[in-house]
């Protein structure tokens, strides 16, 4: 009997080493998988993390840019003296319009309002295409739109730009300039969009071509700037040379782009 004992004993002692040493495995193991899981939780929570604020960011800049297209299309909307300011404060500061303010055609004549704020002082200017003053019209915080916008009405009449019942509403040129502030922003908003250097310090916008401080932009193709020194150059003529590629508008643009930066004979 004591004999066998010491046998089982000798058997069963390996073995219990045995299942001591696989169980030891077998919790390394589980300790390294879960390790494991636990670094993969980490990286996708960081990676997670990261997406999180690259959608933050760009949804902040888009918001941004909402708000920026938002303070243009109000002044469409209202034609306030506030909401005029802003606009043109803003415009200003990001290059969009020229410092000496921005011009918009008064509706089928050659009559062109200039807006401009500086020095806390808003005044709009009605002018002809070579940018002579016709006359001068401050808008202090106490005068009404319907006021003001009444004196300009009467402004274009003195000028002789009246074109009937219905048909004389400076309104209508604001919300021509609202509507190119909206589309100037819309192309500058992105450097590779390619306009942000040429679009810039715009002085108005007549028929889809754009004239800036330094360049005109045909419609069509912004793509294609002219510089405002080569207008005057020798060649068989700025008008014929655009009407070939289908601007036919230039037999008349191109003159009023000389007489606007003042390089035709008066």
């Amino acid at each position: 009997m004591l004999a066998n004992i010491a046998v089982v004993v000798l058997l069963l002692i390996p073995g219990e080493l045995l299942l001591r040493r696989v169980d030891r495995a077998e919790r390394k193991s589980d300790r390294a998988q879960q390790a494991a899981e636990t670094a993969q939780a980490a990286a996708d929570d960081t990676a997670q993390s990261l997406k999180s604020i690259q959608d933050g960011l760009i949804d902040r800049q888009y918001n941004e840019h909402a708000e920026m297209q938002g303070l243009y299309r109000r002044l469409g909307e209202t034609a306030t003296r506030e909401s005029l300011i802003d606009a043109l404060t803003r415009a200003t500061a990001d290059e969009l319009i020229s410092e000496q303010g921005v011009r918009a055609p008064v509706w089928w004549t050659n009559l062109h309002y200039r807006y401009r704020f500086a020095e806390g002082s808003l005044v709009v200017q009605l002018e002809d295409d070579r940018g002579n003053v016709l006359s001068t019209h401050p808008w202090p915080p106490e005068t009404s739109e319907a006021d003001f916008y009444q004196e300009l009405v009467e402004a274009v009449r003195a000028a002789g730009g009246d074109l009937g019942v219905a048909l004389n509403l400076p309104t209508q040129s604001i919300e021509e300039l609202a509507t190119m502030l909206v589309d100037v922003a819309g192309l500058r908003s992105q450097v590779p969009l390619g306009y942000r250097d040429t679009l810039r310090r715009v002085i108005e916008r007549v028929d889809g071509w754009y004239f800036t401080d330094a360049h005109v932009i045909p419609a069509n193709d912004l793509s294609y700037v002219i510089d405002i020194a080569r207008l005057n150059e020798d060649m068989p003529g700025w008008e014929d040379h655009l009407s070939s590629k289908g601007w036919y508008e230039a037999n008349r643009l191109i003159p009023f782009a000389r007489r606007l930066y003042g390089m035709d004979a008066a």
